[in-house]
This record gives C-alpha cells, sequence and structure tokens, in this order.
C-alpha cells in the first residue's frame, strides 16, 4: 500500500512486513526517513525530515539522507546521478514537482517527479511494490527537456539506507571463473566498500550484483536483513558508503567507468531496476521471499510451471570433434538411459575444428555433418526427444569469414592491436545493423535446424571498446536484452539457456529470458557445493543448470575422482544433465546412472518448484544438508553430501523447516537415516511435521563422498 499525506508532505510505503517512508522538507528536497520492520503510523517520524549536521551553516536546519542522492553544493556522498550540463556546470539541485500513484492488481507503483532548480532536466523515481512480499523495485527516468545536451556521468538506479547509527556487515557473493558465487562477510567501517564490474559483457564472475545487509548477528532463522539486487548483466557498481557515525548509504546502478550518457533535448534515458527487501527473520527469508518474486513476477508464467528436461550434450565427450554418425549414436544411448533433450554444443558449424575459427560463420560444417543437422533433429524427435543447438553470437574469430567481410563489426581501438582471449574478438553489439545480423542468424538457425533448445555462449570480456560513443556499454546489454526478448517473443515453445562462460550472466536481468542459467564452467561436484548453494542463495534451483551435470570421473580441472551416485545425487539439486561419454561408457555404469534419471524424474517437480534450506552450509562445514520444500509444503526432498567425514565425527541431528507441524508426513530414505539412538531404518516411517522440525533426523554419513537422499510427503 502507499500513501501521501499532504499535510506532513510524507509518503508511506508499506509492504507486508516493512515500511519505506520518504519526506519532502521545506526546501522541496526528498528525504528518506526510514526503511526497516514495519511501523503503522508513518507521521510519527514527521520530525526526522531534517536535522543538525556538522557542516551546515550556524543556526541553519541542514537536511539528511537524501533519496536520490546527487552531486550539489557541499553534500559529498557517493551521488546516484551526476550531471554536467552545456555551460559546464556540475551540479544537479532537484527538488519536488509532482507525484502520482497507481493501482494495479499485482501491487502498486509511486512515481515522484522531481525537477532541477534552474535547468529543464528532469527525474521521475519509480518505486514499485508486490503484493504479499516485502520487496521494493526502484529506479529512475532521466529526461532533458532543455535546447542543449547534458551528458550523464553517474546513473544508478537508487539509493539504500538500511538503517539509523548502527554498524553493519555485509555479505556478497564474489569468486572468478570456475569458483563463482563465494560466499564473503565483512564489517563495514567508516569509508567506502565497492563491488563491481568493468569487464563489460560478464557481470557475476568476479562479483554479483547482489548484497545483504545486517547488523552483525543475523543467522539463517534470525535477524534483521536489508539487501538489494540489480537487474543488470553488464557493468554495474554498488557503493557501501559508512560515516563517521555508523550512517550507511548504498547506491546501484550502472557503472560509470568508461562510460557517460549523452542526452540530447527530449532524450530520456532509464536506468536499471534495483530490487530491495528487508526482513526481521534472517537470510532464508531473504532467500525465501526472493524465491516467490521470481515464481510470482519475475520469470515468464507459461514456463515456471513445466519441468526442465534432462539434457546429454555432447561438449564433455568430444568436445569439438563431432560429427553425424558419433551424434546419432548419442541420441540411441541418450534414449536409453532416458535423456530428454540431445544437444550438439561446440563444433558443428563453420570450419569449426578448434577455437580458432568458426565464430560468425552460422551455417553447418558439411565435411562433419554431410546430410545436415535435420537426420539428427529428426531421430530426437521420433524417439520423443528435442534437440538443441550450442552458439556463441557476440564473438567472431579472425579466421572467419564475417570478420573477412566485416572487420568494422569488432570493438577496437585505433592504432592498437586488438585483444584475443580464446582467438576471440568481440562483435559490437552496440550497433544497430551488428545487433540486426545477431538475430537474423539466431532466428535462422532456430527454423532452419527445427530447435527446442538454444544455448547462448560468451566467452571473453570486453577491451577495446571502440569505434563507438561513450554509451557502449550501455547500449551493448540494451541490445543483448532485444534480442533476447526477441527469441522468447518468437519461439515460446524453444528453451534459452544462458551460458555466458558458465555463470558470466547469473543475475536478475537475464533471468526473465532465461529458462536456464549456467552456474559454472566447474563440474567437479565437491567444488560445486559451494558454487550452487551460493547461486540459490538469490536464484532459483529450477534455473541451475551447468556445474552439477555428471561429468567424467575423475574430473579433468582437478584429477578428483568421485563416485557416480555422488555426482548424480549432485546433479538432482538443479537441471539434471549428462556430460559422461555414454558411447564408451560400462554397460554397468550405464545401468546406475538409468536408476538415478528415474530417482530425479520422481522428484524433480518438487525440486522446481521448491524453496531452499540451507540445513547445513557448505560454507562451513564437511558436510552439507539442504532441504527442498514445495511451495505448498506437502513435499520436501533432503539431501545430504559428506566428502570428507572423520572417525566418530558427530553431526548434529537436521531439523527440517517450513511443515506444518499439525501434519502427518511419510519419511522414505537409506537405511543411515535414524530417528532415535536404536537407529531404527527410515522406510515409510509416519510423523508429525512438529517432530521433523523440533526432534528432528539423525544422518550417519560415513567415509569420503557419502551422499543421501531423504524423502518427504505429507499424508
Amino acid at each position: 500500500m502507499i500513501k501521501y499525506n499532504e499535510k506532513n508532505k510524507i509518503f508511506s510505503i508499506q509492504t507486508l512486513n516493512s515500511s519505506y517512508f520518504m519526506g519532502i522538507d521545506d526546501d522541496g528536497v526528498l528525504r528518506n526517513i526510514y526503511y526497516g520492520e514495519k511501523i503503522n503510523n508513518a507521521d510519527d517520524t514527521e520530525y526526522e525530515i531534517g536535522g543538525i549536521a556538522d557542516i551546515a551553516p550556524p543556526g541553519k536546519k541542514f537536511p539528511i539522507r537524501q533519496e536520490c542522492i546527487t552531486r550539489e553544493k557541499m553534500l559529498y556522498a557517493e551521488p546516484c546521478i551526476f550531471t554536467e550540463f552545456s555551460d559546464g556546470t556540475k551540479d544537479l539541485q532537484l527538488v519536488y514537482k509532482s507525484h502520482k500513484i497507481i493501482k494495479n492488481e499485482n501491487g502498486d507503483k509511486l512515481v515522484i517527479n522531481l525537477k532541477d532548480k534552474f535547468y529543464k532536466f528532469e527525474v521521475a523515481l519509480n518505486y514499485i511494490t508486490y503484493n504479499g512480499l516485502d520487496l521494493i523495485s526502484k529506479n529512475s527516468v532521466i529526461t532533458n527537456y532543455g535546447e542543449e545536451p547534458v551528458k550523464l556521468k553517474k546513473m544508478k538506479s537508487g539509493t539504500l539506507y538500511p538503517t539509523w547509527n548502527r554498524p553493519m556487515r555485509l555479505t556478497h557473493l564474489a569468486g572468478t571463473w570456475g569458483e563463482e558465487y563465494q560466499k564473503l562477510q565483512i564489517n563495514l567501517q567508516q569509508g567506502k566498500f565497492t563491488i563491481d564490474n568493468t569487464r563489460g559483457v560478464c557481470a557475476s564472475h568476479q562479483h554479483v550484483p547482489f548484497f545483504a545487509l545486517d547488523e552483525g548477528d543475523a543467522t539463517e532463522t534470525f535477524g534483521k536483513v536489508w539487501y538489494g539486487l540489480l537487474h543488470w548483466s553488464g557493468d554495474f557498481k554498488i557503493d557501501f558508503e559508512e560515516s563517521y557515525d555508523n550512517q550507511l548509504s548504498v547506491t546501484a546502478g550502472v557503472n560509470d567507468f568508461d562510460c557517460s550518457i549523452k542526452l540530447e533535448k527530449g532524450e530520456i534515458f532509464e536506468t536499471p531496476l534495483f530490487t530491495v527487501g528487508f526482513t526481521n527473520g534472517g537470510f532464508e527469508k531473504m532467500t525465501e521471499t526472493l524465491y516467490d518474486y521470481q515464481y510470482d513476477f519475475l520469470l515468464p508464467q507459461e514456463k515456471i510451471k513445466s519441468d526442465f528436461p534432462i539434457i546429454y550434450n555432447s561438449w564433455y565427450p568430444y568436445l569439438f570433434d563431432v560429427n553425424e554418425e558419433k551424434c546419432l549414436g548419442f541420441i540411441d544411448k541418450a534414449k536409453q538411459i532416458g535423456v530428454e533433450l540431445f544437444v550438439i554444443d561446440d563444433g558443428w558449424f563453420g570450419r569449426r575444428k578448434d577455437a580458432t575459427d568458426g565464430l560468425g560463420d552460422w551455417w553447418c560444417d558439411k565435411e562433419k555433418f554431410p546430410n545436415g543437422l535435420k537426420p539428427i533433429a529428426d531421430k530426437a524427435h521420433k524417439l520423443g526427444m528435442k534437440f538443441g543447438l550450442w552458439i556463441e553470437p557476440e564473438m567472431v574469430n579472425k579466421k572467419s569469414n564475417l570478420y573477412k567481410e566485416h572487420p568494422d563489426w569488432i570493438l577496437s581501438f585505433p592504432n592498437r592491436e586488438n585483444s584475443e582471449r580464446r582467438n576471440q574478438l568481440v562483435l559490437n553489439l552496440a550497433r544497430k545493423d551488428v545487433m540486426e545480423f545477431a538475430w537474423e542468424s539466431i532466428d535462422r538457425i532456430i527454423q532452419d535446424f527445427d530447435l527446442d533448445y538454444v544455448k547462448w555462449d560468451m566467452n571473453r570480456y570486453f577491451s577495446e571498446t571502440a569505434p563507438f560513443s561513450d554509451d557502449l556499454r550501455v547500449r551493448y546489454i540494451e541490445n543483448l536484452y532485444e534480442i533476447w526478448r526477441r527469441m522468447n517473443e518468437k519461439y515460446p515453445h524453444v528453451l534459452f539457456e544462458n551460458c555466458a562462460s558458465g555463470g558470466g550472466r547469473a543475475d536478475y536481468g537475464m533471468a526473465p529470458y532465461s529458462d536456464r542459467i549456467n552456474r559454472s564452467d566447474n563440474a567437479d561436484p565437491v567444488d560445486v557445493l559451494k558454487i550452487h548453494e551460493g547461486f540459490s542463495t538469490y536464484l532459483l534451483p529450477r534455473l541451475a543448470g551447468g556445474a552439477g551435470n555428471i561429468a567424467p570421473s575423475p574430473y579433468f580441472m582437478n584429477n578428483r575422482s568421485v563416485p557416480l551416485k555422488y555426482r548424480a545425487h549432485l546433479g538432482m539439486t538443479g537441471c539434471m544433465s549428462v556430460g559422461i561419454n555414454i558411447l564408451e561408457s560400462p554397460a554397468e555404469e550405464l545401468v546406475e546412472l538409468k536408476k538415478y534419471l528415474e530417482e530425479y524424474k520422481k522428484i524433480r517437480h518438487t525440486i522446481h518448484n521448491a524453496y531452499l534450506y540451507r540445513l547445513s552450509s557448505a560454507f562451513e562445514n564437511n558436510y552439507t544438508v539442504w532441504e527442498y520444500l514445495a511451495r505448498d509444503k506437502k513435499e520436501a526432498v533432503v539431501f545430504v553430501f559428506a566428502h570428507n567425514m572423520n572417525f566418530h565425527e558427530l553431526v548434529p541431528r537436521i531439523r527440517l523447516r517450513g511443515l506444518d507441524k499439525n501434519k502427518q508426513y511419510r519419511v522414505s530414505g537409506e537405511v543411515r537415516c535414524v530417528f532415535d539412538t536404536r537407529k531404527e531404518p527410515v522406510n515409510d516411517r509416519i510423523v508429525y511435521g512438529d517432530t521433523l522440525m523440533n526432534f528432528g533426523i539423525r544422518i550417519e554419513p560415513t567415509g569420503d563422498y557419502y551422499s543421501q537422499i531423504i524423502k518427504i510427503e505429507e499424508l
């Protein structure tokens, strides 16, 4: 609910359990008053609109906590918006102009229009609420109404003030390729701390545009937590600036690194959404709320209700060395073990023998596939399977025909040698003609090869970023979104995987267009425990692809050998895929693999439509326990992973969460799942929800690479 008190000039945004208050001061400046646990009467906070600051002139009231921080006068905080007018003025003084409140069936929207005191320049602040959720999405629509151009040197989406005069702890996710989404925590101190991305096309390999803040005592199930997510897949910047008196401001949005926006008369720029939330129920409630947001508001409803198929991908067994004979053989074997989608990865197009050629030449390699891809697609469809292909439309090889025809299409600097990574150069997707070429190529591929699935990869970052204007980094991502929007609109039946070098675009900007998000290129199951836990902190497990696929053992990245059972159980925690060489696998291994795929199909719907509770964190213990609870609370699946258990090492009883305490549940699992000291096997044991949540289940993992599944079903 959103209200405005005309007398006190206070805006009140009320969600289910939180309140967000803003007020207009005597100078017309919009100030943040409060964001946190619910307060029923916003008018009680009227006196907080202004205060006394040590930099204010003697006896002069100096308001604080500017809702849209700008660079003006003696305000030294990190600005959301920084402008340079044509006359050289680098000062923006925004005051209240008007507002409107828009009601709809999903929630309310507040638009507050601000204008500069002198220039014909306006900023509309948008606040969007969602029925039943403690979330607010905010962004800015910036418009130049003046005759002269205005340069935007900073263009962030909004500011978050989590609390008053309290030291804060920051939780964020960072890492690198193959080690993504590692949980980090630091205590913020006076000064500025920044998480950002400057690599152009990849937002989440190093830092994820997500954060959580608490007062230092929050746990999974306890404590106040403020959190935020940026809906952006390119360069982003989140600044945490804490004053000497523990007053924290957080600004988030497009990174100003190597980027500015020039607005001519009448032009607008809309910043990405910045979604913020508050809970007093700890990190677990934060994740639960974000899951609800994705299920009910962010992701396409026509796709979110269906189960994702089991994939077999050609990459791990043969890399580039794919051909018609191998693919036809793969399809037969894949069908036998229960695979539902066959994907030809890299190597099917152009003259693609290795990584040095082919990118940009999106025609079938007739040497490898003399009859084209139609026989393979037809066979897959005849057997009741789906068929898909790998593509990398944003990149080009120097040896390709496309580069020879359009060397001007790549990002480059005059008088400088172009940087190459993986023998690749980046196509300038910010150009309209390049964007249209990419779209037309993909459109033709989907139609010509009768595709049910597209795996979109992206394997290198920006280096040289010319020739183009200073807004290249922004326009590139906007055009990327446009292609993905067209794909989803024209081909609603096709599934689209967002790979991005394994986890490079695991963000809320790409999530609405992605049926599957590759978490990582690392498929080592022990490493994936942390990768998946970090990923699933803010993204749905139903989106979790890539890492966790049933890869060969020993695994080539670290030579670790892990039992098939352990690998398969971990593969069940997201979108399952198979990457072992099924053409050369022993018969007994295929029999075992088939059994696991059948087991996954029985629990897949629960996994895909569940809350994930971190009963024992992979970041804290050498054993990991995750509970997947269906949203209707009628089913749950508990996964136990232990990769290094010592002799006589005791594991605390596992207390489940989220069940109905008054309902009875059937518990089935393996022999070593026990309820009491008698070590009674759990075979369809009937117990109440309060028993499972309070008394709990004792597990006894043994040895290295132990795993088990426990199923919970309401009677």
